[in-house]
Formats: C-alpha cells, sequence, structure tokens
C-alpha cells in the first residue's frame, strides 16, 4: 500500500490501539476472545502484506493464545490493565518504540499523552489500508469482508414443496406429479388397434 510509503526510510514501528479499532468496527464493551484473536489475525496479516513491525495493545486480561509481551503470529500483543489507564498504556508504548512509532488510535487522550515526537494516525485513517486487503481466513472474518455486514441478504434456498398432498395446496395450482400409466386391459388394446371416431 502507498499510504505506509511515507513512513519507511526510518523502521517504521505501528502501535495499534485494538480497542479503538474494534470500535470503529463496531463492536464495543466487553469483546470475546474469538473476536479478539480474528482482529490480531487480521493485523498480522497486514503486518505481513505492508511489511510493518506493528504492536497491537488491548486491555484487560491477556488472552491464552496471545499471551502479553509475545508475538502472536507476526505482531507483538500487549495489554493496558484497564480500560482507565489504556491511554496513558498507549502513549508510553508508543513513546518507548522511538522515532520510527506511528500511534494508531481514536483515543484523542491518548494523542495528547504521547506527545509531538510520537507521529499519530486516526483508526479512519488507518482502516483505509487495513480494510482493503484481502481477508481470505475462512472462518475469522470480520465487518469487512461479510456481506450481511454490509446489509446485502444471504442467499435464498427455494423449499420443494411435498409432491400429491391435496392438504397442502393452499389453493395454489402446481403441476402434478406424472401419473403412473394404468395396466392396460383387453379393450384398451382393441381400441389403439380402431380408429375411434367422437
Amino acid at each position: 500500500m502507498g499510504l505506509f510509503n511515507l513512513f519507511k526510510p526510518a523502521r517504521t514501528v505501528l502501535v495499534v490501539d485494538v480497542v479503538s479499532l474494534n470500535e470503529a468496527a463496531g463492536q464495543k464493551g466487553k469483546i470475546p476472545p474469538r473476536n479478539q484473536l480474528q482482529m490480531l489475525r487480521r493485523l498480522a496479516r497486514f503486518a505481513q502484506r505492508e511489511k510493518l513491525a506493528v504492536v497491537a495493545v488491548l486491555t484487560g486480561t491477556p488472552l491464552i493464545k496471545a499471551p502479553a509481551g509475545k508475538k502472536f503470529e507476526e505482531i507483538t500483543v500487549l495489554y493496558s490493565s484497564s480500560p482507565d489507564e489504556h491511554a496513558k498504556y498507549l502513549a508510553k508504548t508508543a513513546q518507548s518504540k522511538g522515532s520510527g512509532a506511528v500511534l494508531v488510535s481514536s483515543s484523542a487522550a491518548a494523542e495528547k499523552l504521547a506527545g509531538n515526537s510520537v507521529r499519530k494516525m486516526r483508526v479512519s485513517t488507518f482502516r483505509k489500508a487495513f480494510d482493503t486487503g484481502s481477508d481470505d481466513g475462512g472462518d475469522d472474518r470480520s465487518e469487512g469482508s461479510n456481506p450481511r455486514s454490509r446489509g446485502s441478504r444471504p442467499p435464498r434456498r427455494r423449499q420443494q414443496k411435498p409432491r400429491n398432498n391435496k392438504d397442502n395446496d393452499n389453493g395454489r395450482n402446481e403441476p402434478k406429479a406424472e401419473r403412473k400409466p394404468k395396466p392396460k386391459s383387453d379393450t384398451d388394446a382393441i381400441n389403439e388397434l380402431i380408429d375411434l371416431v367422437d
């Protein structure tokens, strides 16, 4: 993507506020671990695609599959102790990454606390690059790749109406099932040989 080429001269480290990213995706409050892991996987694919170092900052108890301070696929995962401390922790983490750090957040408090030494990017701007990537992660589709979230309906399947059920007709004239031929009698055989005139 061209958006991050302007950061390439120095070693860029994106410090991503996953709380803000989830809120921008319409997920607020206590987010289930499965959804958090899906977002981390998307961030890991993004980091690999863009060849960037990414530090994802969540809040609360660390996930078992993504422990604090460890690598999760391509990214480092950190956790603030609580939502009240999240802005301070984000700012401190961004400052610790040096001149190559870019704080990606929607938190005005975190941006203010980070100061002028840290470059900043709003989550809305970041999502323009983040959401354009192809996410064919099977089960971990997010709102960007889920057709239902964009307002379209799932494909409908037509239900077959049971055949030869007169109680279930509801007054509709539908084609009837093929009738089995009656066993031919002797008179039918004779009538086939003779041209009958009506």
